[in-house]
C-alpha cells in the first residue's frame, strides 16, 4: 500500500489477516494501519471477493457473530469493516 489512502481495503500484507486499511487515528487525525479479518476463518459473505471460499451465507452463523461483537458506524474501526465486508 504505497499511497495512504483511507477507508480502501487491499489483501492484507499479514498472513494471518484477510484484509487491511487506513483510518483515522482518534488522537492524532494521522492515518493508521488496521487489518480485518482472521485467514482461513469463515465469513457470511466476501464482498470483495478475494476470500470467498470462506463464505457460508449462513444467517444464524450471522447472527450470532453479531451478538457476540455488536453493531458500529465509526468507520475507524476493524469491527465497522468486518461488519462491512465480510458480514
Amino acid at each position: 500500500m504505497a499511497t495512504k489512502t483511507l477507508y480502501q481495503p487491499v489483501v492484507s500484507t499479514n498472513p494471518k489477516k484477510k484484509y487491511m486499511l487506513y483510518v483515522k487515528n482518534k488522537d492524532t487525525g494521522n492515518p493508521k494501519l488496521i487489518h480485518v479479518g482472521a485467514r482461513g476463518m469463515n465469513q457470511y459473505y466476501d464482498k470483495l471477493k478475494k476470500y470467498s471460499e470462506y463464505d457460508t451465507n449462513d444467517k444464524e452463523r450471522r447472527r450470532l457473530y453479531y451478538a457476540r461483537f455488536g453493531r458500529t458506524t465509526d468507520k475507524d474501526t476493524a469491527l465497522y469493516w468486518a461488519s462491512k465486508i465480510l458480514w
